[in-house]
Order: C-alpha cells, then sequence, then structure tokens
C-alpha cells in the first residue's frame, strides 16, 4: 500500500494541528480502515531517519570511516532495522491489550492512525539532532541539548493526540505516553545490546 502525497499533506497538517492543541486536527486523518493500514505503509517516510540511525550506531561501534560504505554489515543493518520497524509498531500492539482491558476499542483505529503519523513527524524530527552531529555541525553537549527539547515537543505531542484520540483524562493519557517511553527504551537497549 502506497501512501498518497495529499495523505501525508492532510496527515502533517493534522499533527500540527494537534501540536498546537487543536482537536480538530483529527479530521484531517484518513480514519477509515484503509487508512488504518496506510498509517503503517507510512513508515517508508523515515526511511531518511533510519540511515541516520544507522550511521549513528556505526559511529557508536567505531565503524563509521570515510573509506566504508554505510551499508556494509549486514547485521548492523538489520538489527536497527528490526528496531527501526518495532519502535514504529510496538505501541499500536500493546494498545491491543490496553483498549480491550480499559474497554476503548472503539477508539483503538482513530489512536493508531494518529500515533503512527505521529511517530513519522517524530522520527524524522528527532533524527535531526544526531544528523547534525554525525554532519560535525553540532557538538555532543549541542545535540543533546536540541534532542531533549525535540523530544519534549514530541512527548507532548503524542501526550494530547492520545488524550484526543481515545477521549480519556489527562493522566490516562499520560500513562500511555509513559509505555509507549518504556517499550521504546526496552527496543533501543535490546538493540544496542545485541550489537555490542
Amino acid at each position: 500500500m502506497i501512501v498518497t502525497a495529499d495523505e501525508v499533506n492532510r496527515s502533517f497538517k493534522g499533527t500540527l494541528d494537534l501540536l498546537n492543541s487543536r482537536v480538530e486536527g483529527l479530521k484531517a486523518f484518513d480514519m477509515s480502515e484503509r487508512g488504518f493500514w496506510r498509517s503503517f505503509a507510512a513508515i517508508w517516510l523515515t526511511l531518511p531517519a533510519y540511515i541516520v540511525s544507522l550511521a549513528f550506531e556505526r559511529l557508536r561501534l567505531g565503524l563509521l570511516l570515510p573509506d566504508h560504505p554505510l551499508l556494509d554489515s549486514l547485521w548492523i543493518d538489520l538489527v536497527v532495522a528490526i528496531g527501526h520497524v518495532a519502535s514504529f509498531v510496538v505501541l499500536p500492539v500493546a494498545m491491543i491489550w490496553v483498549t480491550r482491558k480499559f474497554k476503548l476499542t472503539g477508539h483503538y483505529v482513530p489512536f493508531v492512525i494518529v500515533t503512527n503519523w505521529v511517530n513519522v513527524i517524530g522520527m524524522l524530527v528527532m533524527s535531526i539532532p544526531v544528523l547534525l552531529l554525525l554532519l560535525g555541525w553540532a557538538p555532543p553537549a549541542l545535540a543533546g541539548l536540541f534532542s531533549v527539547a525535540f523530544l519534549a515537543i514530541i512527548l507532548r505531542l503524542q501526550w494530547f493526540a492520545t488524550k484526543a484520540t481515545l477521549h480519556v483524562p489527562c493522566f490516562f493519557a499520560f500513562g500511555i505516553v509513559a509505555l509507549g517511553i518504556a517499550l521504546n527504551t526496552f527496543i533501543d537497549t535490546a538493540v544496542r545490546g545485541l550489537l555490542s
């Protein structure tokens, strides 16, 4: 399934509306079954973030050298790719159980659609400080500061999107965001463990 330019445009606009706490941004998303499956296809838009993650892991491992190609180790490429995909789908999969437990199944599809598009934006934005570090345009401390600032913005966006799509109180939405952080931390730790 290919995501159309119109759908990308609408979904990014809806995500920006949610970033500005405008619930009407939800109207921009295709909330159909087709829109549900296409929101997973949006992971292809995060390919630049995957390449940046791959380069960063190679730098961390001391393998990012000017005379070596970026994609010369199938093991590193595969582990980083699996981690990248897992971080995209882990929360929607975990939310199957959460929505059933708390009788929110009617809101599951909108939650997943919006979360997937928020993840696309989040992955792309969070790759910017790493890219600046890799290019030598930002020292580690500044790249870290950018990462913290961008992360705060993305987490606030995820919190508001969760609250709006699931129709839950603030503290419950915060709990879902915390679950997402915990799951992604576990994935990141597993990826680094496999590569060490």
